[in-house]
């Protein structure tokens, strides 16, 4: 094999083409020494055929597996092919290879997959069992994880290697106003640029408006904005001193209407916008971060509520189109709701809201198991409880000071606090002159003919009706009920989600409640 005997030789010439004469022990007397310059070549490039050969040389992926890693990475970018369909790293492949490398672990070799799927062979062929490779593997990745984790900081600088800032060429933007906001990073002064469009772009009605940044010309940070007419953000009790965001100190910019927007304008931070703070509210987003959703405790713009990130119960509306949304809890200045979180001031595109009640000083909700809702949940889905802690002489009398409850299927809850469960393309504002307070003489008022309410305590002022025999404060009585009877048939707020698979469908109908609602 001329590979085994002669591959050690083959560099070595004699101008004939014939190796030299060398006995073990011999000595060498070179006839003259030579030092040329060169430099590393680069790998070529490999076709997906190749990639395929030496996957499969490796002992990575199997033939169902194989073909997806490679959309995969082309999918997130970390490679692309050229006009000779051969594969290429972009920036960003190269800054990741780099960033793990500098942290000690080489993810871009196949040691680590390898080394896992062939413990799943074993398994397969019977020599292993599945508890004997899962602790060792788990274990190895999760120590790769908690490190990258620590060590985030390498991944950042690599991608700067390969990247520019934003901002920090004026031929990918534009500068609109110097000197527009404080960097929380250097105290420098922020510029307002825009990046790609221009006057063109603009003219063209149909065009998105081009994106808008804070490049600080001090530290180069860059920062992109949301969509809308920016202007910085004073501290209303003092004009001349900015108002700078607690977490990270930047000044913070108010997003008015304009660019493609038309909502009535919000606040934010342009650091924590882009990265999220997860110890306040960040962790249920991964970007897009703004002041409504902030739960900092001291500042005065921060609207987000504890337990903002908990998906109380999957969005219904959502689910009637096969989409993914889940129903959270916010903070309005007009009070708590509960929205999808496919819902923003910003466009969003489904409008499941589900106000709460005006009287709630505050409401929050937890994760655990204490906090489930063992009605409504089954396997498929996860319903949780609030817990609502009241305005001192707000309520009924019945509620104490604090309520756990389930929106869903706290009938007591819903029709004592006007709390209304939408329905598709149904969904009501909600009434401002709406309260949940009534004075104690309606409270106490006895059955009878029920007016437009016919609950003792109720969102709306009762309209005088005939006194009638039994009722009590919950508003039972032999008297016929009125609208929003309790237990009537068909009201729009007597809808529950029913106890079926499809248990977020609304079995209500118009206003009015049916025979047997409560006392006038």
């Amino acid at each position: 094999n001329w590979l085994e005997i002669y591959a050690p030789w083959e560099r070595w010439s004699t101008g004939q083409g014939e190796l030299p004469r060398l006995q073990i022990g011999s000595r060498v007397m070179p006839s003259s020494l030579s030092m040329k310059e060169g430099r590393t070549q680069a790998p070529p490039p490999i076709s997906e055929v190749e990639l395929i050969s030496l996957m499969d040389r490796s002992g990575i992926g199997t033939d169902a597996t194989i073909a997806q890693h490679i959309a995969t990475i082309q999918e997130r970018e970390y490679a692309e092919k050229d006009n000779g369909q051969k594969f290429l790293p972009t920036k960003l492949g190269i800054a990741l290879v780099e960033g793990y490398n500098s942290m000690g672990y080489q993810l871009n070799k196949p040691d680590l997959r390898r080394e896992m799927e062939a413990e799943c062979n074993q398994v397969a062929a019977g020599r292993k069992s599945k508890d004997e490779i899962m602790g060792p593997i788990l274990a190895k990745m999760r120590e790769c994880f908690q490190r990258a984790s620590a060590e985030a900081h390498k991944l950042d600088a690599a991608v700067a290697r390969n990247f520019s800032r934003l901002g920090a060429t004026d031929n990918a933007a534009v500068t609109l106003q110097q000197n527009f906001s404080i960097c929380g990073d250097c105290n420098g002064l922020l510029d307002l640029k825009q990046r790609g469009g221009g006057q063109q772009q603009q003219r063209n009605q149909n065009a998105r408006a081009p994106t808008k940044i804070l490049y600080c010309t001090t530290c180069a940070a860059g920062l992109e904005l949301p969509r809308g007419a920016p202007s910085p953000m004073v501290d209303p009790q003092n004009r001349d001193h900015p108002f700078r965001c607690p977490i990270c100190q930047f000044q913070v910019v108010r997003i008015g209407p304009g660019d493609g927007y038309t909502g009535n304008g919000y606040q934010t931070c342009p650091k924590c916008y882009a990265d999220a703070p997860p110890d306040f509210g960040g962790a249920a987003t991964s970007g897009n971060f703004r002041c409504f959703n902030c739960t900092y405790p001291t500042c005065s713009l921060s609207g987000g509520t504890a337990g903002g990130d908990v998906d109380v119960y999957p969005c219904p509306f959502c689910a009637e189109v096969s989409g993914d949304g889940k129903v959270r809890l916010r903070k309005t200045p007009r009070g708590y709701l509960l929205a999808c979180s496919n819902n923003s001031s910003v466009g969003g595109r489904c409008q499941y809201t589900v106000w709460l009640p005006k009287e709630a000083k505050e409401v929050s909700v937890k994760e655990g198991e204490h906090t489930v809702c063992r009605r409504c949940s089954d396997g498929a889905r996860t319903v949780r409880r609030l817990k609502f802690e009241w305005k001192q002489g707000s309520v009924p009398p019945h509620f104490d000071r604090h309520h756990i409850g389930c929106v869903v299927c706290d009938e007591m809850l819903r029709q004592d606090m006007n709390i209304r469960l939408p329905q598709m393309n149904q969904v009501a504002s909600r009434n401002r002159n709406a309260s949940a307070s009534a004075n104690r003489s309606t409270a106490q008022t006895r059955g009878g003919r029920g007016g437009n309410t016919s609950m003792s305590w109720s969102s709306s002022q009762p309209r005088e009706g005939r006194s009638g025999r039994g009722g009590s404060v919950r508003g039972r009585g032999r008297g016929r009920g009125g609208r929003a009877g309790r237990s009537g048939r068909g009201g729009r707020d007597s809808g529950s989600f029913s106890g079926s698979n499809d248990w977020w469908n609304s079995s209500g109908g118009p206003d009015g409640g049916g025979r047997g609602g409560g006392g006038g």
